[in-house]
């Protein structure tokens, strides 16, 4: 699947965590963005800036093969009012290879992962994640970005 590389600056982030692994996120995974929506979360961040919804994939004990945080929420400007249940995250700013999810969701999102995982891309293991823009629809819009973090070349 087609890349293209791209430099982010660091951002702020506020979300719901979970702990999980490759084994268990299959089931794991859908069952947090249902608890994200089902709670409400979003309103309840703070200092929201408009880029969308984030699920970032972060604290990883070593390869995708190893447990990891997925941490469901969006950018902030601020990081001094993280809400009771929540977490803050900042994303360093990072080199990052970036894909674009193509076809339905959420089959278009898995294969895409899949080609992450089946790539020689030299990752970082510090925070990837997907962007979902304030304009994403499963239905009407479903593209999904997905930005790895990678070692420079």
């Amino acid at each position: 699947m087609p890349y293209k590389i791209e430099n982010a600056q660091e951002k702020f982030f506020i979300g719901l965590e979970l702990r999980t692994d490759n084994q268990e996120g299959p089931t794991a995974i859908p069952a947090h963005w249902e608890r994200f929506y089902r709670e409400n979360t979003l309103v309840r961040i703070p200092n929201q800036l408009p880029s969308g919804v984030f699920a970032l994939y972060t604290d990883y004990e070593g390869d995708f093969t190893k447990p990891y945080s997925c941490i469901i929420g969006t950018e902030v400007s601020s990081l001094e009012d993280v809400p009771e249940g929540l977490v803050g995250r900042t994303i360093p700013s990072s080199q990052y290879a970036v894909f674009s999810s193509q076809g339905s969701f959420p089959e278009g999102l898995i294969a895409a992962w899949q080609s992450i995982w089946g790539s020689d891309l030299k990752r970082s293991y510090t925070t990837d994640f997907e962007l979902y823009s304030p304009s994403f629809h499963p239905e009407k819009n479903p593209e999904v970005k997905v930005y790895i973090a990678v070692n420079h070349e």
